[in-house]
């Protein structure tokens, strides 16, 4: 009985601890899915490496940053302080970037980019009519463009990378985390001999994350030469002691390789899984610095020939008018202008040409060129009647288009048929709402279709009436086969000699003609 009774306890004995073998299993398992308790472990394994650091900057049983660290960041900050102050605002510098990228120019490519300054180019427009000024750049455009090859471009970008991390560590703010050890830390006093206290870790968490961010991009083995080197051509200063740079170097490779920083805060930010960010890359400087070349290139070559053109306009217009100031057109105008400018309109696009061909026809045509006409074709006798009626029929044609542009001028007046509809048009107008402008844009297009008519057909008419003054300025004194057989008698009743007076209209309207080709040409 008492056997069989030792016998039941006896198993119920191995049940008990068959059951807390199975507890114990299962406390593992569940141990392992508790992110609280799996999180601790971490901690205490982040601890004890800590713990084993050569670096004394951090007490794990309290979880405070030493002396040590702060020391750390002034050895740092006395060294770059400098350079704080002069690159600052360098990390958006475009002369920064201009500089990483010329600093791979051979003298062969040096000597091709001076050809893109805006004097080389005006050299060369002195020399060249537009389009071989065009032929000239877009050959310096395709051999200097051609020099950046993908191996070149990656070991530009390549130092750009180490310009920016270097900039980035230089905008760190040690002052700031600084003032946490010693709080009569002086800001740029690098001869301040600071005393550091020991404080608790959670103050500089944040500020030890940013700064292995920074140490975990950091190129160490890279050729820091040429990066002061692009320093020192954008301030023409050297922003570091590069002996000293390269100790420090060394000093924060030995600290990056230990992960003391990341333990540190991992272990006092009580994140176990923090991990630094890595930048892989920084912006492409190559062809944003190719295409802005190339626009300023265009912009240049385009504002050299605006100037020249102008300057002729100019020249031509006091050849013709002996002034440079001619107001005779009413309506057309660049003042009228304003109005379709308010509504994101261009307008009226011929106006100087209108006024420069009003100006003429009126003023001077319709007196000086018709008292010659009608000596010449009216009071002459030709000998070739067709020369004389080619003659006149350009005359005529110019002189219904003056009639015909004066109409045009008067039509655009608030009054007028044209005006009218312009006015209403543009009442209908909807800022923001481009359907309603469809109506304006169709009549301010017809409008300028007809001034442009007549530039190009007062030119051609011009023209042709050019011709046949031409040709009786060379008949003028001929004693065989004349073209004009009584010039005896047309001298006669001329005010002024008539060679005089065909050599002044010939060379009016030769210039006249200049003008209205170089907007017929812009239209």
């Amino acid at each position: 009985m008492d056997q069989g009774l030792d016998r039941i306890t006896s198993s119920g004995s191995s049940g008990d601890q068959g059951g807390s073998i199975i507890d114990k299993i299962l406390a593992i398992f569940s141990a392992a899915n508790d992110p609280e308790r799996n999180k601790k472990r971490k901690l205490k394994l982040i601890g004890k490496s800590l713990s084993k650091q050569k670096f004394k900057f951090y007490k794990v049983r309290s979880s405070e940053a030493l002396p040590g660290l702060g020391k750390l960041f002034f050895e740092v900050y006395k060294l770059i302080s400098p350079a704080q102050q002069i690159l600052q605002g360098a990390e958006s510098s475009q002369a920064i970037k201009t500089i990483v990228i010329e600093s791979y120019l051979n003298e062969d490519l040096i000597e091709v980019l001076s050809q893109f300054r805006e004097e080389s180019i005006r050299e060369l427009a002195e020399k060249y009519d537009a389009k071989k000024l065009a032929s000239i750049m877009k050959d310096h455009i395709i051999t200097f463009f051609g020099a950046f090859d993908g191996a070149t471009v990656r070991d530009i970008q390549q130092t750009y990378f180490m310009v920016s991390s270097f900039i980035d560590l230089v905008r760190f703010d040690y002052f700031f985390v600084l003032k946490k050890f010693d709080s009569s830390m002086q800001e740029h006093n690098t001869s301040y001999s600071p005393k550091f206290e020991t404080i608790n870790a959670e103050y500089v968490v944040d500020d030890l994350k940013e700064f292995v961010d920074l140490l975990q991009v950091l190129p160490f083995d890279a050729d820091w030469d040429k990066v002061f080197d692009v320093f020192r051509a954008y301030r023409n200063v050297d922003v570091v002691d590069r002996g000293k740079w390269k100790k420090l170097l060394a000093q924060l490779y030995s600290i990056k390789r230990s992960g003391i920083l990341i333990q540190m805060a991992q272990h006092a930010g009580g994140d176990p899984d923090f991990n630094p960010i890595k930048k892989v890359s920084v912006e492409k400087i190559v062809d944003p610095y190719l295409n802005k070349l190339k626009s300023q290139t265009e912009i240049t070559i385009q504002k050299i020939l605006n100037e020249q053109r102008n300057n002729r306009v100019t020249n031509l217009v006091k050849k013709v008018f002996g002034t440079t100031v001619v107001a005779r057109a009413k309506h057309y105008t660049d003042k009228a202008n304003v109005m379709f400018s308010k509504r994101m309109m261009g307008g009226f696009t011929h106006t100087d040409a209108i006024n420069y061909l009003k100006a003429f026809l009126v003023d001077y045509f319709k007196k000086d060129v018709r008292e010659l006409h009608d000596l010449l074709v009216i009071r002459g006798q030709w000998s070739a009647q067709i020369m004389s009626n080619q003659l006149s029929a350009a005359f005529h044609e110019l002189m219904e288009m003056s009639q015909k542009i004066v109409e045009f001028d008067e039509s655009l007046s608030e009054e007028g048929e044209m005006g009218m509809k312009l006015k209403r048009a543009m009442g209908r107008v909807v800022e923001k709402d481009p359907a309603t402008t469809k109506l304006l844009r169709q009549q301010l297009e017809e409008v300028n279709k007809k001034a442009q008519f007549y530039v190009n057909n007062s030119a051609q008419n011009l023209i042709q009436l050019g011709r046949g003054i031409k040709n009786v300025m060379e008949d003028y004194g001929k004693k065989d086969d004349p073209l004009i057989l009584n010039w005896r008698e047309l001298e006669s009743v001329s005010e002024q000699p008539i060679d005089e007076r065909l050599k002044e209209t010939y060379a009016k309207m030769y210039y006249f003609v200049q003008l209205l080709q170089i907007y017929a040409k812009g239209s």
